[in-house]
């Protein structure tokens, strides 16, 4: 999470950067205060992937099935777990866990022009693009099904939080 947290962060300094230098946003800065309170947006895109798959490793059995190359492709779950989106504090802690945490790792990273990271788990569109770039988790999502848009549940799951097969 520590590598993730750099990696994120300075992708976004970057971005943050660039809109500065090529100032096209520059007509709407002349309209802010003189003091500008500078935030740093953080999303989280598969909060409800993320919490599943950690369930199903903590409360089920969960063996991972490597090709020639040690890679985990897939995954044989047997047993039951709490999934997100079904009320139940077991899964929903994992998931709070996973934010809090991120989050104070983010927070204490260098940011561009010290902006305040703040986060959001609402995504537009990134949940389809990383879903389709995502293989096989062990949640029993298949590769390529987009990620649940926000903090909702995949919208592909049964009513009990199953993923069909």
């Amino acid at each position: 999470m520590d590598w993730l947290a750099v990696q994120y962060i300075s992708a976004l300094n970057i971005i943050h950067y660039m809109h500065d230098k090529y100032s096209y946003e520059a007509s709407l800065m002349a309209l802010h205060d003189r003091d500008v309170y500078r935030t740093m947006a953080c999303g989280i895109a598969g909060l409800s992937v993320a919490a599943d798959s950690l369930s199903a490793i903590r409360y089920a059995q969960v063996k991972p099935i490597r090709d020639e190359n040690g890679l985990a492709i897939d995954f044989a779950i047997e047993g039951e777990y709490p999934q997100y989106g079904n009320n139940d504090e077991r899964v929903d802690s994992i998931a709070c866990d996973l934010v809090k945490r991120f989050m104070q790792k983010i927070s204490v990273l260098p940011t561009y022009r010290n902006a305040v990271p703040t986060q959001s788990i609402l995504t537009i569109t990134s949940n389809v693009v990383y879903g389709q770039k995502t293989g096989n988790t062990p949640d029993g999502r298949r590769a390529g099904t987009p990620f649940a848009p926000g903090r909702t549940r995949c919208m592909v799951v049964t009513a009990k939080g199953r993923w069909p097969r």
